[in-house]
């Protein structure tokens, strides 16, 4: 099913901003995630969705943290 999710438009409308949005997630927030929860872990690998081919990526990555 495609997903109704429009954070960032499409077509004509999409968001100029929305590269720098998802840099800056990797850039700044998920080093300062990694920082907060030195001891996150990925208790079940299995259950890690993943989409794409040539860029591949997590639908979803269930982590417990502590």
């Amino acid at each position: 099913p495609k997903s109704a999710h429009q954070s960032f438009g499409s077509g004509p409308h999409h968001c100029p901003g929305a590269q720098i949005s998802r840099q800056t997630v990797g850039a700044i927030m998920l080093p300062i995630l990694f920082d907060r929860f030195p001891d996150m872990i990925l208790p079940h690998p299995e259950l890690v969705q993943w989409r794409g081919f040539g860029f591949r990526g997590p639908i979803n990555l269930p982590v417990t943290l502590r």
